[in-house]
Order: C-alpha cells, then structure tokens, then sequence
C-alpha cells in the first residue's frame, strides 16, 4: 500500500467499489433474467411481459375489419381472445358507448391518445379508432395485463425469483457496502490497535519503545506525533531523574558545606569559652577563623539565591558604562594582597583593550572572575596565575576576551565541559556544592559569549570565555545578592 494514501481516498474509492459492483452484479443479473425469461416463455413455462400484445394486435385487426359493425351496436366477443382484455367503447370526449365500463379514467384525453398504446401500472392501454362518414367518431379502448408478476399470478416460484432478481441491485449494495466497509474496517482497526498497545506502553511507563507499521497519510502523521511526544516523554523523565539525583545530591552537598564551617564556628566558640579566662588568651584569631567561615556560609547562600535568577530565560542584567581596566586593577590588588605570604606564586594581568569603558553587568562579570580566579588561587602553590584581556571589534559590536591560566594541578577529568554542569563534583575538591562554574556559564551565556576550559602546556588548567558589550537597554537593577 503507498504511504501517501490517505483515509479521505480510501472513503471515495469504497463509494466507487461499491457502485461499480453494483452495477456490474446488476447488470449481469438482469441479462439473466432476460435471458431465463425467455427461455421459460419459449418452452411456456411463463408468460412474458408483453404476453397479451399478440391478442391486442389479433384485436386490431378484427376491430378494423368491423368497425362500421361495431359503430353500429355489434361488439365483438373479445373474450374469445382473453378472459384478462377487456374492451370499452367511448366517444371523443370519452363518453362510454359500449362494452366494459371505466376501463380508463377521467385523466386521460382520448383526442391525444389515438392511435396510441399507454402502459399505466400493470396494464396496457391501446386507442383504435372507429370511424364513420370518414371521420373518427368513436374510439375502441383495450386493456390487457402488462407485467410478469401480473401475468403469472398463479405460479408463484417464478414470480418470487423475478421479484428478488428485481430488487437485486439493492441487495447487492447493501452486501457489497458490508463487505468493503469491513475490509476498510480492517486495516485501520490495524493502526487503531497499534496506538493503543503504544498508549498502554506509556500508560504503564514504558518509554523504550517506537511505534511503527501505521499505513495512511493520516496515522503517519500520528505515529510521528506519537514517537516525538515518546522521545520527549523519555527525555523529560531521564531529565526528572538526574534532576532528582542532582537534588539529592545537591542537599547532601549543601549540607556538608554548611556543616564544615558551623563545626568550626562551633568549636571556636567552646574553645573561647575554655581559655576566656586565660590571661594570655587572645581572642582575635578566634574571631578571624568564624568570620571566614561565615563568609564561607555566606558565599553558599550568595550562589543559590543567584542560581535560580540566571537560569531564568528572562534574567536581565544590570547594563552600564563600567572602566574595566580599573576594575580588573582592583581584582589585581585584591589577589595580590592574598598571595603576599605566597612568595613563591605570582599574579600577573595582562590587558589590552583598546577603549576605557564598556557597556557591562559589572557585578555579573566580578562574578565570572572570582570564580575562575580563585579556584586558581585554590589549586595553585607556587608559580604563577596569569589573567589575559583583550577586545575585539566585530561590526557593531566589541567582544571583550578573558584567558586565565595558571601553573597548578590542572584539570583531572579528560571532559572538562563537565565542569560546567551544575552540581559537579570533580576529583579535586569533592565536598562542595559544584555551582561557581555552572553560574560563570550562565553570566556569560547571557552576555551574549562561551566559556570552556582544558589543560595548558604547563600543566595547570586554562579557562577561557568571551562576553559580548551589552547594549543599555539591557539596564535594570536588582536587589543586592
């Protein structure tokens, strides 16, 4: 069956299948009964439809042969031709004259119907005209039974077959309806079965399946519908299982993070409470270690609250004039003075750009370099972390380029895209929650840019990204993180 044919076609070629074998059983089966008819009346077995003509014709004949006779009163016994024709005599306006009354009614108009035969119902009706002075003055009306049922009223079987080859055609539709209905039926309860099994796969959560074997433009369009809504059904579920794993494994994470720094806040505190009454006893060490891992406590919450708005399609940034070299000379100084009792490590910016401002998420963008930076600072003893900024005109746009590289351990896992999923916990630093550079993607995929990272020649890690200049009606607030 062609794949392009259509359950419209279908429902047009069944009308034409059913007529034009109608008319075909029809046809042939009439030429049988002519021809059995014929046969029968040959042998007189039956009698013809036009059986009594050859009487009304023997009639005619005698009656114009005699018509002065029968003007004049002297009817002919017509009854010695046929008990079943009956015979009137009527003037021009039908007045009866002689012979069988009412034989024809008032309908109709004798003047046009001389000289004519009239089949009306079962019977035939001829016009012989009777004339005098030369003039028709009378008109002689026979009527004889015209039919084949009529004409064998007394044998039964053959009038049933004539009736039921009669009414034939209808039966012959009704059957042939039935039977390509039933074909046609067939072949889309074949498809119709085959959506349901695949309903009842989904239903009971089977997703490892692809329906297949469906005929017709139609239901092609269906199974397509169906496979697509399955691989999406598959998909969003294995996308709702790693989501559950990643939730779980996100809160087991989170609360160890969360644990770590309150297990030290926690023992300060008693240890504090020990040595408070010690003369010697300085508390601002103490105090340096709970502010740090406050502000560890703090850092956490800092990226779940900014998780959820910058995996909002509708996050907007906050777009204004921001000096980069003067904010990445801060950034400099600031890791600088972290790395002073560090002798042995190095920080060194390398920027060239070309303008003193650029239209940016200032606040985004510290985001992305704190994140990149200081997991350097966290996997890097001695050496150096080297930060390289440039731009790049492109139309009427600039892209701003960032490369940090570094000389520490490097990246363990060979697929460091990885890295960029959330939640991700490498072979490095596990225990931590895996967001800083799922968020450093976000921000910088909605700067417009890409980010990615691998293994330098020196074995420590490279990340590299690209952001693009934002326009100011990008600009809008939001509260403080």
């Amino acid at each position: 069956m062609k794949k392009d044919k259509t359950i419209k076609r279908d429902f047009y070629l069944l009308v034409v299948k059913v007529v034009l074998a109608t008319a075909i059983s029809s046809v042939v089966t009439y030429l049988c009964l002519i021809y059995l008819i014929i046969t029968l009346a040959a042998n007189d077995v039956v009698k013809p439809t036009n059986y009594f003509v050859k009487d009304l014709d023997l009639m005619e004949k005698k009656i114009k042969e005699n018509e002065e006779a029968i003007f004049k009163g002297r009817f002919i016994p017509i009854h010695r031709y046929s008990e079943k024709i009956q015979g009137e005599v009527v003037d021009i306006s039908g007045k009866h004259l002689y012979g069988d009354r009412e034989i024809i009614d008032d309908q109709v108009d004798i003047s046009q119907s001389i000289n004519r035969e009239i089949v009306k119902g079962s019977y035939v009706y001829r016009f012989i005209p009777l004339k005098h002075d030369n003039a028709i003055q009378a008109v002689y009306v026979l009527k004889a039974p015209f039919g084949f049922i009529i004409n064998n009223q007394k044998r039964l079987e053959p009038v049933l077959i004539y009736a039921a080859l009669l009414i034939s055609p209808l039966l012959f539709f009704i059957v042939y309806l039935i039977f390509f209905t039933s074909r046609l039926y067939q072949s889309l309860f074949h498809n119709i079965k085959l959506l349901l099994e695949a309903s009842d796969h989904i239903a009971s959560g089977n997703f490892d399946f692809h329906v297949s074997g469906l005929k017709r433009k139609e239901f092609m369009k269906i199974q397509n519908s169906f496979n697509a809504m399955i691989s999406a059904l598959k998909e969003m579920v294995e996308r709702l299982a790693k989501t559950d794993d990643e939730r779980k494994m996100m809160v087991s994470s989170i609360a160890h993070d969360i644990r770590t720094p309150l297990t030290v806040i926690q023992g300060q505190i008693d240890l504090i409470q020990d040595l408070r009454k010690s003369d010697r006893f300085d508390v601002t060490p103490h105090l340096e270690i709970i502010r740090k891992n406050c502000g560890k406590m703090t850092m956490l919450t800092d990226n779940l609250s900014l998780l959820y708005k910058v995996e909002k399609s509708h996050f907007l940034l906050n777009a204004k004039e921001v000096d980069v070299k003067q904010m990445l000379d801060e950034k400099k100084r600031e890791l600088s003075t972290m790395v002073s009792r560090q002798p042995s490590l190095a920080i060194c910016f390398d920027v060239n750009l070309q303008r003193s401002s650029y239209v940016l998420d200032e606040a985004m963008v510290m985001r992305v370099l704190d994140n990149i930076l200081y997991n350097s600072l966290r996997f890097t003893k001695s050496g150096e972390i080297t930060l390289e900024v440039h731009d790049e005109e492109e139309g009427n746009a600039c892209k701003i380029y960032f490369r940090c590289s570094d000389t520490g351990t490097g990246f363990k896992e060979n697929d460091t895209s990885l890295l960029f999923q959330p939640f991700y916990q490498d072979k490095q630093y596990k225990h931590h929650v895996g967001l800083g550079l799922y968020i450093a993607k976000q921000i910088v995929n909605h700067h417009g840019g890409d980010i990615w990272a691998y293994n330098n020649d020196k074995g420590g890690a490279t990340v590299e990204f690209y952001i693009k200049e934002l326009s100011l009606d990008h600009s809008r607030t939001f509260p403080p993180l």
